[in-house]
């Protein structure tokens, strides 16, 4: 009896495992997305950038910033500016780039901010719409350091909203059902046995 409860809960702490794993995937994980920058307006791209198409992956995306200052890791449900000398930012109406998404396979965006900020003095202008986010930073100053952006989306990419859909539970319910349907079997059969 003792074994079958241990093998249940090394089940059970296996499906945790799994299931948070996937359930947590970030918005950028696995997608593909344009970088481009622009300057002195948006409607000027600027040659001197790593402007392209990225993958997300586990390696640093952007291996060029602007003018080969800085690099841009995206990940999970954000990325990270690092820069590693210190120079300034022209003032224009527009300094800065915009993150887009390329494929359609990403949820609207629904919120864009900075985390934290140990490489720009002073604070970039951010502005989102459901399928771009804009760092403006004109006329600031930037030093060795890391600008931290987090992201956050809508679930339903088409936003469709019925109130015929029911909610499906997640698998960690499911999961956290069988195991207190376990317990209860346990707690019964060790009381008949007791008694």
């Amino acid at each position: 009896m003792r074994n079958s409860l241990r093998l249940i809960a090394i089940s059970v702490a296996l499906w945790f495992g799994f299931s948070a794993s996937i359930a947590n995937a970030g918005i950028f994980d696995g997608q593909t997305v344009n970088y481009q920058y622009y300057f002195p307006d948006l409607s000027t791209p600027y040659a001197a950038a790593a402007n392209g198409d990225y993958l997300v992956d586990s390696a640093v995306e952007v291996a060029d910033v602007v003018d080969g200052h800085g690099t841009i890791d995206f990940g999970g449900d954000g990325f990270v500016i690092s820069f590693t000398d210190s120079s300034s930012f022209s003032s224009a109406a527009f300094n800065g780039f915009v993150i887009s998404d390329v494929s359609s396979t990403l949820s609207p965006f629904s919120s864009f901010s900075l985390v934290s900020n140990t490489g720009v003095m002073g604070t970039p202008t951010l502005s989102f719409d459901s399928d771009h986010l804009y760092v403006n930073w004109e006329g600031l100053s930037f030093t060795s350091g890391n600008l931290v952006f987090s992201v956050n989306s809508i679930a339903d990419k088409d936003n469709v909203v019925t109130d015929t859909i029911s909610a499906v539970p997640e698998p960690e319910t499911y999961a956290m059902l069988l195991v207190g349907l376990g317990l209860v079997g346990y707690a019964a059969r060790r009381k008949r046995i007791v008694h």
